[in-house]
């Protein structure tokens, strides 16, 4: 479904011709056709599939086609990647790992050869035959280097550049650095609502909130649960029992997953 609500349409034949039916790399077989005949062999269809993973109708067709450019950025395609796998009962890692193979994830950047073929050809030639457009080729071949070194030599922590700016020589901070990095934090792919305790009825509002806070996981999972307030405590353990069933997708720091602390939820428990 879209954002509009609308179904969007998505053409398997096309898909398919694009995922082949060749083995990939080193004789594995190519991931978006191991998760394609195991939803297949379970029976489910796309929308199916996207219904129970949560992940739009589209993304799982270039899933399964090892599609990147139908997908969004790396770190969110692969976290639909692991989640499918783990829907299909499949071993995540390694399906997520052939993926960035067969994606073209782990694939080196062009080399840009066009920047350096000014200076090559002002290299080989002999001294004093410079022509005026060569030479300026080098003078901006110089200037672009140093720009270069200049631009990628400096890191800018989290939060620089949002108060006065420091002075040029100012003592470095005895507080140790912020961690920088693409930072892109939890997102909950499964929730579980509560289940209204009828034992609760008798003494209860017509509308009772129980708030808790936990951590998630580099897995993805709730840890660490606690009660942070509510107002009407027969209720905390109908809350705490939904929230274990929660599956995130963790936070990640450049692509590295890590855990998030003293995460927050309120469930509200309205009398039936």
């Amino acid at each position: 479904m879209t954002a509009s609500g609308s179904a969007e349409i998505v053409d398997m034949a096309d898909a398919r011709a694009r995922m082949g039916a060749e083995p990939a790399g080193d004789g594995a077989a190519h991931s978006g056709l191991r998760l394609a005949q195991a939803r297949e062999a379970r029976g489910a269809s796309i929308a199916e599939a996207a219904a129970r993973t949560h992940i739009r109708e589209s993304h799982l067709v270039a899933i399964e086609a090892a599609d990147a450019s139908g997908l969004p950025p790396r770190a969110y395609a692969l976290g639909f990647v692991k989640t499918y796998a783990e829907y299909l009962e499949l071993e995540s890692r390694a399906v997520v790992e052939q993926f960035k193979i067969d994606a073209g994830y782990d694939a080196p950047a062009p080399i840009e050869t066009e920047k350096f073929g000014a200076a090559e050809e002002a290299a080989q030639a002999e001294p004093g035959e410079l022509s005026l457009p060569v030479f300026i080729a080098i003078l901006a071949f110089i200037l672009w280097s140093a720009w270069q070194i200049t631009t990628t030599g400096k890191v800018t922590p989290i939060g620089e550049g949002e108060g006065p700016t420091a002075p040029a020589f100012s003592e470095p901070a005895v507080t140790p650095p912020l961690e920088a990095g693409a930072i892109v934090e939890a997102r909950a792919i499964e929730r579980i609502e509560p289940v209204y305790p009828f034992s609760c009825t008798a003494n209860a509002a017509p509308v009772e909130t129980v708030s808790v806070a936990f951590t998630v996981t580099a897995g993805g999972r709730v840890a660490a649960e606690r009660i942070a307030g509510t107002t009407n405590n027969c209720f905390d353990q109908a809350a705490l029992n939904a929230l274990r069933r929660w599956r995130f997708e963790p936070r990640t720091v450049d692509g590295a997953v890590r855990p998030s602390y003293d995460q927050t939820h309120s469930f509200t428990f309205s009398r039936p």
